[in-house]
This record gives structure tokens, C-alpha cells and sequence, in this order.
């Protein structure tokens, strides 16, 4: 990663794309998904990010909460099950 390298806030939780009842801190990642998070997060898009995808794993994963300006920069952030969110129709 270029740049400053600072760690990402550990209160940001994300959900699994199909599954948004699963939600995870940050933490909880699988350490590739999380790789790919903070490879997301310095990469500079024109377009905000709906999901992550990891490239070595597949998974899909939602941003459902965060404090990290970082975070909400890069990524649009999807109601979890904690504040009533609900996952879009398939």
C-alpha cells in the first residue's frame, strides 16, 4: 500500500453480499478479504464502491456501518440489521 498506512477503525462492519443478517466488524474478515478492504480504501475511483470483492477468495462483502472517513469515501454504506436495514431484492 502506498502512502500512510494507518489502521482502519475497528468499529466499521460489514455483511456479506446475500447474507446481511451475518454482519461482521472488521476484525472478522478473512485476512484476504481484509487485504483487499484496506487495497480498496487507498485506491483513489472515480465512483464510490457498492460492494468489495476479494479476488483471492470471491466473496462479495457490504459496508453496513462505519465511522472511518475512509470507509464512507470509498464505499456506499447499506443499513445493517442492527439500525432495520434491509438487503435489496436479488
Amino acid at each position: 500500500m502506498a502512502g500512510k498506512r494507518e489502521a482502519l477503525r475497528p468499529d466499521t462492519t460489514l455483511a456479506p453480499a446475500k447474507r446481511p443478517e451475518d454482519e461482521v466488524y472488521v476484525r472478522g474478515l478473512p485476512a484476504c478479504c481484509l487485504h483487499s478492504l484496506k487495497e480498496a480504501v487507498v485506491e483513489r475511483g472515480e465512483r464510490r464502491l457498492l460492494e468489495l470483492r476479494c479476488p483471492v477468495c470471491g466473496s462479495a462483502w457490504q459496508v453496513t456501518s462505519s465511522l472511518d472517513d475512509r470507509i464512507l469515501e470509498r464505499f456506499v454504506t447499506h443499513g445493517g440489521p442492527r439500525v432495520g436495514g434491509k438487503h435489496p431484492a436479488a
